[in-house]
């Protein structure tokens, strides 16, 4: 019964949902444990270490662990000279040929290890490279990169490596983002764009030693805080190192908590978000099936907060979009069974009244019937007029968020801080990029009101003047999307501030801001682009095919008397098969109840609390 659009709709979810990821990203300074711990959480079953772990700077580019089950088990790795160019990573993802592929056996621990060696290279780059890539900057404190004597510059071998293996929760959608120190956050602007905020749980690793230092507030200030209010934890590793054999445990449990005390009020979080753990000695322990190791690492105990955050949070999200989705295309089927039943009884009712009538009121019925379907064949003149109306305002609609807009707004811009050669002009053009974006939305806005406005009174003239069941038009809500731009104006000013405009070379600043804002608004637009064409398609699909479904009707009340006038004997004939339909159609109702209670239940199942990720 359903129609293209909806079947249409149906599919895109289904694809939505296999898409679905569930990202956990790992950020701290280098040498806090952030592989380690990865390896003690998810890769533990390995009985070795598969992400390099060691003393120093282990991970030197971003790493994404995930599963694709249509590409093979691998790395793929893109080569830093890829920052030179304009592209951001964003669209070098989809391009294959930029990346190189470095295959391992996932059966094979030395075969993986081999390959995951590969985000440790380095290669060396002129000063001038370096500069450029924005992974030098003289004026930026903290820069761990230092030239050597003939002026050049060790970085990472890749931009960006992306692991496929088929482990048991990334086949489940679990995506493991290991970052490669605090200095990438601002050298790789995805990170703290898209990733970062994306990832449904950031886990900020610090050292129990160590606490917490300058460089850790400040991303957790400025990266972290202000893109996740919840989903964040604190990882206070390495706490080995206070386990002292001349000491009491309930001494070293007292320096424990009074380390976690300090890093929760100096990150202004409660106690409970913060970690304290071994994730060295939990590794060991897993490895080695020791479960009193396993007790001291207080690993576990860091899993289970972990894993029944983030898969309630997911779950209920997900949850929501499918219940949105589906109660749409329940609805426009109930309505639709309920049309046809209304219609096949009315037909019942109406051959029923004609028993014992003679021929010539049978054909005055015909006569009003045939009355009936010229009035509503005048009445879709109306309808003519109002697609013509509705490909107006589709038209502008999608011409508001298409990204040729977009684009005419980046190309300004681009001019514009180009042609600047004051600070307080590239600030100007910047805001008015972010200007430009909002009156598209506003526009938008507005339009999308006036065609609510208009399909609301065409629905209910149609079933006021024939008796159609429409109910209300789709509606199409842009707050997401305002709420999307307004966080990336409030990135624009945090990291494009005075201070970043006047000690920021600009040709890099120009090509930073454009590898984030504008790709950021690229996404916004081609979102709300995709989302509006599937509003605008679900918005005339109900009244045409109640439309379709009354024509038909009308057909068939003619047809049924028309038979009746050509075989006098076919009346009953002609009401047992409609009471045949009739009861078809209450059998359908009842499987479209059946189902809508299946998967309301489904979607109202608790998430998996007592399962741990380790035996997931």
């Amino acid at each position: 019964m359903a129609e293209p659009a909806q079947r249409e709709r149906l599919s895109a979810l289904r694809q939505r949902l296999a898409d679905e990821r569930m990202t956990v990203a790992f950020v701290a300074e280098f040498s806090r444990g952030k592989s380690e711990l990865i390896n003690a959480l998810f890769l533990a079953d390995y009985g070795q270490r598969v992400l390099p772990s060691a003393a120093g700077r282990t991970t030197m580019c971003p790493t994404e662990l995930m599963y694709d089950p249509d590409q093979p088990p691998g790395i793929r790795l893109l080569p830093i000279e890829t920052r030179l160019r304009d592209t951001p990573l964003s669209v070098l993802r989809t391009q294959h040929q930029e990346w190189i592929t470095v295959p391992f056996d996932p059966d094979d621990v030395a075969s993986v290890r081999s390959a995951f060696e590969c985000v440790r290279e380095t290669r060396k780059v002129s000063l001038a490279d370096a500069v450029l890539m924005g992974l030098f900057d003289d004026a930026q404190p903290g820069m761990p990169l230092g030239r050597d004597a003939d002026d050049r510059v060790e970085v990472s071998r890749w931009r960006h490596a992306v692991a496929n293996l088929p482990h048991p929760l990334l086949r489940m959608g679990l995506v493991v983002v290991d970052t490669p120190g605090l200095n990438a956050l601002g050298a790789e602007p995805e990170l703290t764009l898209n990733l970062l905020p994306s990832a449904h749980a950031v886990v900020f690793i610090l050292a129990a030693d160590a606490g917490v230092s300058r460089t850790d507030v400040e991303v957790w200030r400025e990266r972290i805080s202000p893109t996740h209010a919840s989903g964040r934890f604190v990882v206070l590793n390495k706490i080995d190192g206070l386990w002292d054999p001349l000491r009491t445990p309930e001494q070293i449990d007292a320096e424990i908590d009074g380390q976690v005390a300090t890093v929760a009020q100096t990150l202004k979080l409660p106690t409970t978000r913060v970690f304290p753990l071994s994730a060295q000695k939990g590794l060991v322990a897993r490895i080695t099936r020791d479960p009193e190791l396993l007790a001291r690492s207080r690993l576990a105990a860091f899993e289970r907060a972990l894993w029944h955050e983030i898969v309630p949070q997911r779950q209920s999200l997900l949850s929501e979009q499918v219940r949105l989705e589906c109660d749409a295309v329940f609805g426009a089927q109930q309505i639709m069974l309920d049309a046809r039943r209304r219609g096949v009884v009315e037909q019942i009712f109406e051959l029923q009244s004609l028993r014992g009538r003679n021929r010539l009121a049978i054909e005055q019925t015909a006569r009003r019937i045939r009355h009936e379907r010229a009035d509503f064949d005048r009445s879709l003149q109306r309808l003519k007029a109002l697609r013509v109306v509705f490909r107006r305002h589709d038209a502008a609609i999608r011409q508001r968020v298409h990204l040729s807009q977009l684009k005419t707004h980046v190309r300004e811009a681009r001019r514009r801080m180009r042609a600047s050669r004051l600070s307080s002009g590239l600030r100007e053009a910047m805001d008015a990029l972010m200007k430009s974006a909002r009156v598209d939305f506003i526009e938008l806005e507005h339009l999308v009101n006036e065609m609510q406005s208009l399909m609301g009174a065409m629905y209910q003239q149609f079933g006021r003047d024939h008796g159609l069941a429409l109910g209300a038009p789709a509606t199409f809500s842009l707050q997401r999307f305002v709420a999307e731009i307004e966080r990336i104006s409030a990135y624009q000013h945090r990291h494009f501030g005075a201070m970043s405009l006047v000690t920021t070379e600009k040709w890099s600043l120009t090509r930073r801001y454009f590898e984030t804002v504008a790709v950021r608004l690229r996404a916004v637009y081609e979102v709300a682009d995709r989302s509006a064409q599937q509003w605008l398609a679900a918005l005339l699909t109900p009244i045409e095919s109640q439309i379709r479904e009354h024509q038909g009707q009308l057909r068939q009340r003619l047809d049924s008397i028309q038979r009746i006038l050509d075989a006098g004997g076919a009346l009953q004939t002609r009401i047992d098969q409609l009471e045949d339909e009739r009861v078809q159609l209450d059998a359908q109702a009842t499987e479209l109840g059946r189902l809508g209670a299946e998967l309301s239940a489904a979607l109202s199942a608790p998430a998996p609390q007592d399962r741990q990720p380790q035996t997931a």
